[in-house]
Parts: C-alpha cells; structure tokens; sequence
C-alpha cells in the first residue's frame, strides 16, 4: 500500500453516514444461481433474474438484496423509492463475494432514475461485453424530475466498465450523476459517493454532468437552454480510481461539492480527447483536499488537477500530484470566465512538461501560495507555461520549486499577467521578478521518500520562515503544524526536521 496523503489524516476523516433500515417493509431476494421454478422475491424462493426485479411496483423503503457469491447478468433498474430515514436500499445478503451484476454488453449495468432516498453499495459491477459502446457502471439519473434528495453509493467494486470515448450527461462512465430534461428544474441533492473502487473503465471515472447548466461564464453557454441549477450538498470520498481511459473526477453544474481523500492512478490512457485527473466546470466553491494523482498520459492535458471554466471559489489544497505527463495544474479559461481559485498546501514530485499550463482565454484572482514543487533527475518542466498573451491574473507566493539533475525547469510567460514574491526557486531558468524570493536550497527531505513527508524541511533550512502572510491563509498546513507568521516557503509548516 502506497504510504500517501491519504494516509495521513484518514484517522480524521469523516465515517460514512448511512440511514437507519429498520423501517423497511419489504425485502427483495435476489439469486441469480437458484433453481426451480418458484418465485417470489422471498429468501427461500429469490428472483433469478433482473428483470424479474425490475418489473415490480417497489414499495417505499424496499431493498433488494442479490445473494453474496452469485452473477447477474444484464441491467438492474428497480422502480421504487425511498423517504426521510427509510432509503430503498440495493446490497448483498449471505455469505462470501460481493454478487456480481454484469451489465453484457448493455447501456447500463445499474439505472437508479427518477428516485430519491436510495443507497447502492456491497456489489461489484462490470460490463465488458459489447467493448466501444456506450455503457455506464452505475448511473444516477434525475429527468425533469425536480430535485432529488439523499443519494449514498459506498463500498461498489467497479471495473471493466468498456465504454465509448463520449463524456457529458449519457458519456460512457464508471460512475455517473446525470440531470436530464429541459421541463422541469432539475438538481441532485445530499450526495455522498465513498468508498468505491472504479477501474479499468472507459471514459469518465466519477462524472457529474446536468443539462440545467446555462449560465455565460462558459463557452458552451445557449441562452435558451435550461438555466443554470446547480446540485448540492455532494461530497466524493476516500474512492480509488485508476487505469481510466479519459478523466478521474469530474464536478459539473454543482455548488460546495467537497472531493477529498480520493486516490488515481493512471489515467488519460486511452482517449482521443483532453483529459485531467480532478477538475469541475461550470461549479462554484468546490474543495478539493487530500487527494493524491499519478500516472496521468499524455499532454492532451494529462495533468491531476484542473481548474477548469465557468469556475469560482475554488480551492485545492493539501493534494499530492507525482509522475504525470502532462504535468501538476491547468489552469483554463478557454472561451469562458474562472475566478477565486486558490491553489495552497499542495506538493508536486517529478510531474513532467508543466507546472502550471493555462489555456488560450483570460482569467483573473487564481493564487497558488505554499506549494511544493521537486523535479527530479530526467525530468523537465515549465513551471508556468502561458500558452497566449491574454491576461492571466496569477500570484505565485511562498512557493518551493526546485530542479536537480539532467533536464530544465524554467518559466514561458506571455501575459505580463503572472507575478511573484517569496517562492524559493532553485536551479530554474528565466525567473521573472520574485521579490523577496531566494535561490538557495531550502534542503528538503529524501526527495524520492514516501510522499508528501519526503519533501518536508531540514531543520535550519533556509526556508523556515521565508514566506509573506497571505490574506485568507488556512491555520495549518498540510502536515497538521500551525501556519507561522510569517509562514514558511512551502507545503510544509513545521519548525524542520531531523536527519
């Protein structure tokens, strides 16, 4: 297991609520392996097939359990519902491995649509069968539904999920929440997606996408489109995603979505498109914290993290981003808006190409401050790579970067929109001003230990303290020590460490 920033703080991090079911009325059996001709949905005489299931008028609060060790084949798409403190539930029952429900090849594997107060979780889900179509693991649908309320899918083992390359509201995907329709406002809220694994899944790994998505911050902007609503209260965690053909985590249409504790590795592997490990679009004041991503391909983009259009109160901090070949950030306006992004805490090891890559439109109030950045032997990047001279409103301060061995590192700046103070840069070639910045090395812990506490500080390095106070600064830092003042340069807060 990879010692990493998930590791750091899981001890902290919030249990996963689930609701009380003891209210329930009416159980569902599921065993796709039975035999005999009997069928009633009891334990002693279980459905034997999805279908069987799918055509009952479920009542409020039913669960369906498939049987432990068993294989269904084909879509399971229940009809039913559940209320405040009695969620239609789909688990497992018996004993052994999570049952199987294997989508063959079909659009969907599992469609829970036009439902609310409802919990998937305990079921491993594949669809391989009819590789290059479109097909989703699990799809969460509301159409013209209205807002939907309490959504949990914790502990599903998703993988071979063998789509097409489309993303967006009915893209190929191992997860996907997806507002339809254009009559009715729609929205998801109170979602919680926790505990999953999804691999080995062809495009989207976690997808959140609406058509209730109008607002002229991005370029995909129809004035007579369905207007803008975003979903709320939804909260990604703690998932293991990897070997993704397109994007890891995307958040669409949202407002205060937290994505935290999640881990990627391998992705941007077998798309034709642009695709980044963790980004939202067209979303308001989502958080994204203790994330790691590695193994990003290519550099269509290829970079873990994204802050992407139509976006505004974003924050990454306390990420851990390594091994990507398309590099640490995007940060994108392309035909739309962004503003007040705040990029903090974060620590980046040999991420190839680029730290920084913005996108052909302006932007302005994006502050990346107290970041970490080592590139390592063999390894070359563009700290901030501008690709236009449009106006990018970006500050760089307190940050850390430092190159050691073969390869560059140094800054392509076009805009004039790009400033600095107090970063440490070391070994970097055409640094523009930096006022009260330093070139000498700040002595960073074994640079290829186990992250992030591979890239701490030395005790008496020369960067304790170097940084300026930044307005809105958290109180600690990634590692848990308080913020000092005036802070250190860096990711790391402490005092310096030892050995």
């Amino acid at each position: 297991m990879s010692t990493t920033v998930l590791a750091l703080l899981a001890a902290a991090a919030p249990a996963v609520a689930t609701s009380p079911h003891a209210g329930s009325r009416d159980i569902q059996y599921v065993d796709c392996s039975a035999a005999g001709s009997r069928r009633t949905g009891s334990a002693a005489a279980p459905w034997q097939t999805l279908d069987q299931v799918n055509t009952l008028a479920l009542k409020t609060g039913s669960q369906i359990l498939l049987r432990r060790g068993t294989r269904c084949e084909g879509t399971l798409a229940p009809r039913g519902t559940g209320r405040p403190g009695d969620p239609m539930v789909i688990g497992a029952y018996g004993s052994g491995a999570k049952p199987v429900i294997d989508g063959n090849g079909n659009p969907e594997t599992l469609l829970l649509k036009n439902t609310q107060w409802v919990e998937a979780r305990d079921l491993e889900i594949t669809n391989s069968g009819s590789p290059g179509t479109n097909k989703r693991g699990v799809r969460v649908q509301l159409e013209d539904y209205g807002t939907g309320t309490h959504y949990r899918l914790t502990g599903l083992d998703i993988h071979d999920i063998r789509g097409d390359d489309a993303k967006g509201t009915a893209g190929s995907a191992g997860i996907l929440f997806s507002v339809t329709g254009s009559a009715k406002p729609t929205k998801f809220d109170d979602v919680v997606v926790a505990e999953n694994t999804v691999s080995s899944v062809d495009r989207e790994g976690i997808y959140f996408g609406s058509t209730w998505n109008n607002r002229p911050v991005h370029g995909d902007y129809d004035p007579n489109g369905p207007a803008y609503l975003p979903s709320t209260r939804v909260v990604v965690r703690s998932n293991t995603l990897k070997d993704l053909a397109g994007d890891g985590i995307v958040i669409t249409a949202t407002d205060g979505t937290l994505v935290e504790h999640n881990r990627l590795d391998g992705f941007q592997r077998r798309s034709s498109g642009y695709n980044a490990g963790m980004w939202p679009w067209n979303a308001d004041n989502t958080v994204f914290q203790y994330n790691e991503v590695s193994g990003g391909e290519t550099t269509r983009d290829g970079m873990a993290y994204d802050v992407d259009e139509g976006t505004f109160g974003t924050v990454f901090q306390y990420n851990v981003s390594h091994d990507n070949a398309g590099g640490f950030f995007l940060v994108c306006t392309a035909t739309g808006t962004l503003g007040d992004a705040v990029i903090r805490y974060n620590v980046s090891r040999n991420d190839h190409y680029r730290g920084i890559e913005t996108c052909s439109g302006s932007f302005d109030g994006v502050r990346a401050y107290n970041n970490t950045v080592y590139v390592g032997d063999g390894v070359s990047q563009t700290v901030v790579n501008e690709n236009t001279t449009n106006k990018h409103g970006l500050t760089l301060t307190n940050n850390i970067v430092v190159k050691e061995g073969a390869g560059t590192a140094g800054f392509s700046l076009k805009s004039g929109g790009v400033t600095l103070a107090h970063n440490t840069l070391v070994g970097v070639a055409n640094t523009p001003a930096n006022p009260g910045g330093s070139t000498a090395d700040p002595q960073l812990t074994d640079p290829t230990g186990p992250l992030p506490y591979g890239l701490r500080l030395r005790t008496g390095s020369p960067a304790v303290g170097a940084g300026e106070a930044v307005a809105g600064n958290v109180s600690r830092d990634l590692y848990g020590n308080p913020v000092g003042n005036p802070p250190n340069a860096g990711a790391y807060e402490g005092p310096g460490v030892g050995g």
